[in-house]
């Protein structure tokens, strides 16, 4: 909570009042590390004092026992404790102390109680040799600085009265010189000097601080705080107006500001580039020819395009909010959706053919494609998809196919869906061990109609006769119109060239009668040649051609007559 609250009270703070804290801030801690420094060097210098202080006593103190154990009046007690208490009064002296070490302790005993080892300090001297100093601090006790300081014997020293029976042996530790010295003195001193570097620090501060405030206030008024009010009312001014090709201006005296409002003049550029494009990108959505539906991540309706009422018949206002379900026609399959969402889900888009219902129920194909739109996380966030209107491309389709395989004045089968049912029949025939008729008609003097009552009625004519000539063949067969006044007919499952003949009559006596063409009565004859399979031909080509030598050989005769083809003509 509380750093909450500190933090937005820095928020709140001003460019100016966070520097000025900040260079206080940097200023307070200076002082303290410099004074900290300051006075831990003092401190290193009294400790130093000290110890050559300390380790001068003991020098002394030492050089004092050599001269008693030369004289021999080291042995009196008396002797050492009045060397001691001159010693003692020197200035700041704690403690003074002689320490024996172990090989006089057993050669001479423990001596006095203040000479027998008293800590941790002084075993350590003795046992190591080497002298040692030590720190005392507490609450209750003023600091004092101990040194211990071994006595150690010289090579061929040899003492009077007491080292006469006392074998030293060079280098050993014959015992310890410990210096205690008080430092109270120099810590009182070392308190004041804390006390008026802290003042001096204060008062420092304090100077430094209106000096720095002073400063600070105006080279940044000057410098940052006014270019920055400027660069905002720019600021405001382009959001208050939504002008874009506003710019705010570079020419300030502080460089980063300047640097700022180009920046920010950059960003300017690229946002009216954006907004340029976007609404280049609005006005495709407005004008396309394809609807567009945006949904969100859950398959809501966000917005859609003007293409998308058209086609549908439902309005924006109709769809916002709702699923893209409600143009569902039900012609597709659970299964399908399924397969459309897993690809959406695996590869992010999906298309292809689809049927969907008008607001009006009117069912309609279109072709649909599906985009997922991800964030920089891969998050689905929307689904685009856009779709045309294919009605119109289903009929060409149609229509194509149609053309394909049927004839576009009469509506009867091409040559190349006759051969393709020709095939099948013979195959037919084949496997059912049954018989296939083949007629081959042509129109007599077609040309003549053609020259003389024009083109348009020739069609007329051709139109007419197909519709006579359907209605003398069963459904089963297939009446094709071979090309300009040329038909051929496919009589499947007869049983021999007698059921010919008795189409191709049917047919002369329906001919017989007057077509109405271009507001005239017109008769018009056939001359027709047949062929039977498999008894004139096994192959397709070579059936067609035995009818077509037959219908020759009927104009030959005077025309509008029947001929079977005979292999002995």
């Amino acid at each position: 909570m509380m750093k909450r609250f500190f933090q937005q009270r820095w928020h709140q703070l001003g460019v100016q009042e966070k520097l000025h804290l900040l260079i206080q801030g940097s200023l307070i801690v200076l002082f303290v590390i410099s004074t900290n420094w300051v006075i831990e060097r003092f401190e290193q210098q009294i400790i130093a004092h000290a110890e050559q202080r300390a380790y001068e006593t003991a020098d002394g103190l030492i050089n004092g026992m050599n001269l008693l154990m030369l004289t021999g009046a080291v042995s009196e007690p008396a002797n050492r404790t009045l060397l001691l208490e001159k010693m003692r009064q020197s200035e700041g002296m704690h403690e003074l102390r002689i320490v024996r070490g172990d090989s006089v302790v057993k050669q001479f005993g423990s001596g006095l109680p203040e000479e027998q080892a008293q800590d941790e300090l002084d075993r350590r001297v003795l046992s190591s040799g080497k002298p040692a100093s030590q720190l005392y601090e507490s609450d209750e006790h003023p600091p004092v600085l101990r040194v211990v300081v071994p006595f150690i014997a010289l090579e061929n020293f040899r003492g009077t009265n007491c080292l006469s029976c006392h074998a030293a042996q060079a280098g050993s530790v014959n015992g310890a010189a410990s210096v205690t010295i008080d430092l109270s003195k120099d810590v009182a001193e070392l308190v004041a000097l804390k006390k008026s570097l802290w003042l001096g620090h204060l008062v420092i501060q304090v100077i430094l601080s209106l000096l720095i405030w002073l400063f600070v206030r105006k080279v940044i008024t000057r410098n940052i705080e006014r270019p920055i009010k400027k660069l905002q009312l720019a600021m405001h001014e382009i959001h208050r107006s939504n002008d874009l090709s506003k710019r705010a201006d570079v020419n300030v005296n502080n460089a980063d500001v300047g640097e700022m409002a180009r920046d920010f003049n950059a960003l300017l550029e690229s946002l009216e580039r954006a907004n340029e494009r976007l609404e280049l990108f609005a006005k495709m959505f407005e004008n396309s020819g394809e609807a567009i539906l945006i949904t969100d991540a859950y398959s809501k309706i966000v917005t859609v395009n003007p293409a998308f009422e058209q086609i549908t018949q439902y309005s924006l206002a109709e769809v916002v909010g709702k699923d893209p379900k409600l143009l569902s026609s039900g012609k597709q399959s659970a299964e399908f959706y399924a397969a459309m969402w897993h690809s959406i889900e695996v590869t992010g888009r999906w298309c292809g053919e689809i049927w969907n219902r008008r607001k009006s129920g009117e069912i309609y194909p279109e072709w649909l494609s599906i985009g997922a739109v991800k964030n920089t996380h891969g998050q689905t966030i929307n689904y685009i998809s856009s779709f045309s209107d294919i009605t119109k491309r289903k009929v060409d389709e149609q229509q194509i196919k149609f053309l394909a395989h049927f004839d576009s004045l009469t509506k009867l089968p091409n040559r190349v869906l006759f051969a393709d049912r020709l095939r099948h029949a013979l195959v037919k025939a084949n496997r059912n061990k049954t018989k296939v008729g083949l007629m081959f008609l042509d129109l007599d003097n077609f040309k003549t109609i053609n020259d003389t009552l024009g083109h348009l009625a020739g069609d007329q004519l051709l139109q007419s006769v197909a519709e006579r000539l359907l209605a003398c063949v069963r459904e089963s067969d297939t009446l094709c119109r071979q090309g300009g006044d040329e038909f051929l007919i496919l009589l499947e499952e007869i049983g021999s060239a007698q059921d010919i003949e008795r189409v191709a009559h049917k047919i002369m006596v329906e001919m017989s009668k007057p077509h109405r063409v271009a507001e005239v009565d017109r008769t018009i004859t056939f001359s027709i040649g047949g062929a039977l399979y498999p008894d004139d031909a096994v192959e397709a080509e070579a059936l067609i051609q035995c009818a077509d030598t037959a219908m020759y050989q009927a104009k030959e005769n005077g025309r509008n007559n029947f001929i079977l083809y005979s292999s002995s003509r």
